[in-house]
């Protein structure tokens, strides 16, 4: 359950800096890059641990 509501944080999270992307200063759009990257980082290691734990339950 809890990796589930880490995906809908970080899907929230990109969301939000896609609103910053399209922002009119360059310090929003690199801070909004950074963000999605981070966010797409840490999705993409939950996932591996979510199926880790299901390999390890089965």
């Amino acid at each position: 359950m809890k990796y589930f509501l880490k995906i809908a944080a970080v899907i929230i999270v990109i969301t939000y800096a896609l609103k910053l992307i399209n922002a009119q200063s360059d310090l929003l759009v690199f801070g909004g890059l950074a963000i999605i990257c981070s966010a797409i980082y840490l999705l993409a290691t939950d996932v591996k641990h979510f199926f880790t734990s299901s390999k390890s339950e089965i």
